[in-house]
């Protein structure tokens, strides 16, 4: 099983989603799915820091 750290750690290197499917062992679209969220948000590899939501309350 991959880790989702992981995932992002080769992502914001600057891998392809298929480059980083084939290191990791893991299927391109499960690598996407786990990806978009963060793509959705405006992150892009290499870009700024990803910050954690504010807590609530």
């Amino acid at each position: 099983m991959v880790g989702i750290t992981e995932i992002y750690v080769h992502w914001d290197a600057g891998r392809s989603k298929s480059a980083l499917a084939t290191s990791l062992g893991a299927d391109r679209k499960t690598v996407g799915e786990y990806l978009a969220p963060a793509e959705a948000s405006g992150n892009t590899p290499s870009g700024p820091p990803m910050r954690r939501p504010p807590e609530p309350g």
